[in-house]
């Protein structure tokens, strides 16, 4: 058995996630074998020989199933044989971009603040309250959440506005150690 797709579904809610997975997703080849927390996706005419060894013995079948820690879902795919399934690369291509699609990254921006007008807990609580209160709790929480607010404004202007990362490593002998 390998493992040969490995996803996280940004989204807490497994039963929509099962749910879409068994009823709308179309792998587009096989038949679509529904289990407890996914399905299994096999060849119907395929048979193994009697005489095979046991690793050429194994279906040609794949296994997707999701569960769900800490509020986000994972969602994993087995390959039961040693030789690919048919079209395996299409169908794990489907899987990733349909699930993408259905279920997106979604990143709500962090409320503006103005800290010469409120502390950085009253800015934040309405939005989140307990990450205020757990801050609160910590000797320098005050600092810590500036500056964790701080890196996470400066990590989504990266994102927006993405730049060529400055060279560090001169490619002239001459280069090294001079100042700019």
């Amino acid at each position: 058995m390998r493992e040969i797709l490995y996803l996280e579904v940004p989204t807490p809610d497994i039963e929509t996630v099962r749910s879409w997975l068994q009823t709308d997703f179309e792998p587009g080849n096989g038949e679509k074998v529904l289990t407890s927390e996914g399905f299994r996706l096999k060849i119907p005419s395929a048979k193994t020989p009697a005489g095979a060894a046991l690793s050429e013995n194994l279906p040609v079948e794949l296994s997707v199933f999701v569960w769900s820690v800490q509020r986000t879902t994972y969602l994993k795919v087995f390959r039961w044989a040693e030789q690919p399934f048919p079209s395996e690369g299409q169908i794990l291509q489907r899987l990733t971009k349909e699930i993408r699609s259905r279920f997106p990254h979604h990143y709500p921006e962090p409320p503006a603040i103005d800290l010469s007008q409120e502390s950085i807990f009253a800015a934040l609580a309405s939005a989140y309250p307990l990450t205020v209160k757990y801050f609160q709790k910590m000797p320098n929480g005050e600092y810590d959440l500036t500056r964790a607010y701080w890196w996470e404004q400066r990590w989504r202007e990266g994102v927006r506005n993405p730049q060529s990362p400055r060279q560090v490593v001169f490619s002239n002998q001459g280069d090294r150690g001079q100042g700019s």
